[in-house]
């Protein structure tokens, strides 16, 4: 029986609004996107479609790990995560596995993998 062999790829960069606003990456990404389509025709893949969503860092309450650098909305600072009828985001089926849950703990923000299990945002808790 033959099966299709879905496969998403994630990046990200930091910008400013002002980057996005004077479109400066335009130009940088749609050269990548090129490269990244030939390379995946080179091993028989085909590039469908991508998209690129902007996360307000502060208002969210996202940032980089202090540890381990993923990223992570700190949960403390934003329990409700993101609004999805503002942000057009749905964190739960669009970035799971990217965007990860996690909190303040001894002055560091940590994701749910570096915080401790008590916390209330620790992996198992």
């Amino acid at each position: 029986m033959k099966q299709l062999a879905i496969r998403r790829l994630y990046s990200y960069f930091e910008t400013s609004s002002e980057d996005i606003d004077s479109s400066a990456f335009d130009e940088s990404l749609e050269a990548l996107d090129e490269e990244l389509k030939e390379l995946l025709e080179k091993y028989g893949l085909k590039l469908i479609t991508h998209d690129t969503r902007f996360i307000p860092m502060e208002k969210m309450s996202a940032r980089k790990c202090d540890r381990c650098e993923n990223i992570m909305i700190n949960r403390d600072k934003n329990p409700s995560r993101f609004n999805k009828e503002d942000m057009w985001i749905d964190l739960d089926s669009d970035f799971n596995g990217v965007i990860w849950d996690g909190g303040t703990y001894e002055g560091q923000e940590l994701c749910m993998e570096c915080l401790p299990i008590e916390h209330r945002w620790g992996y198992f808790s």
